[in-house]
């Protein structure tokens, strides 16, 4: 609450404060509402935007801030230094959101790769020192453990283009290991599985692959668009509402779960089972 009654007399929104941390505008929000923690760095770089030079009421909410802190995994040096530009906030919000609404055109989507298909894709992606490959499959195994944790786990709908089946990442081997871990994981109660099939012709979907996190009662969604030309967070009422209608058509459009789960049986026998 003090935090919200600084920025407000310093006249600024949320999404200038979260400019200036260099996070999304959920972030502030939950910070704000007292669901989220701020670290100290950001915390004094809100208080010099917000004009508070007054020692007492910055020491006061920087020794608060302290005492609550807490630095998440993916904040480690050995992982924020090799995370693509975007990543780590992504992983931060991932953390905190309840679900998962996915859309994916390119690859099997990241929480439900196996480990062979991940290793893949990523040395794929551009020159990576073993080292650096092994903490980004790290960093996505332990994104993964939020689906089978014992509380509270994450919820997952994805929506997948049929030609993620067919596009040969690795082996063969790796395609059917890959496919029976979607079989083995869509069988979670947490976690959704649909294949869009070519056949359906050309669709809003083709623009990109999206992610649709959502946290809790009250809380705006974020949505995530992934690009060559760089990584987005939308948040905006209208934008967001756009993106929900598309994702709402593709499920409309897609392979139900049981015809999801033929066909992935069919994919298995192409790749050999």
């Amino acid at each position: 609450m003090a935090l919200t009654e600084l920025r407000e007399a310093a006249k600024l929104q949320q999404k200038d404060a979260a400019s200036e941390v260099g996070c999304s505008t959920s972030k502030i929000s939950r910070i704000e509402a007292g669901k989220g923690l701020v670290k100290p760095v950001e915390l004094r770089a809100l208080l010099d935007l917000y004009g508070v030079t007054d020692e007492t009421t910055r020491t006061g909410l920087l020794d608060l801030a302290k005492r609550a802190a807490e630095v998440g995994w993916w904040e480690q040096s050995e992982y924020e230094s090799i995370m693509p530009a975007g990543l780590g906030v992504y992983v931060g919000l991932e953390h905190d959101a309840r679900t998962v609404r996915a859309w994916e055109i390119g690859f099997v989507n990241g929480l439900l790769q196996h480990d062979d298909y991940a290793q893949a894709v990523v040395e794929s992606d551009r020159p990576r020192t073993p080292e650096a490959v092994q903490r980004l499959l790290e960093i996505r195994q332990k994104r993964q453990s939020r689906l089978t944790a014992a509380s509270d786990p994450l919820e997952i709908w994805t929506i997948m283009d049929e030609s993620v089946l067919m596009r040969p990442v690795g082996s063969s081997r790796v395609m059917l290991a890959q496919i029976r871990h979607i079989q083995e994981m869509s069988e979670l109660p947490n976690v959704t599985v649909q294949i869009y099939p070519l056949g359906k012709g050309v669709h809003r979907g083709l623009r990109g692959s999206v992610a649709i996190l959502e946290f809790g009662p009250g809380d705006s969604p974020v949505v995530y668009l992934d690009s060559p030309a760089g990584n987005v967070f939308v948040e905006r009422d209208n934008q967001v509402r756009e993106i929900l209608h598309d994702y709402h058509r593709l499920t409309a459009g897609a392979l139900d779960p049981k015809e999801t789960r033929d066909r992935l049986h069919q994919a298995a026998k192409e790749y050999g089972s």
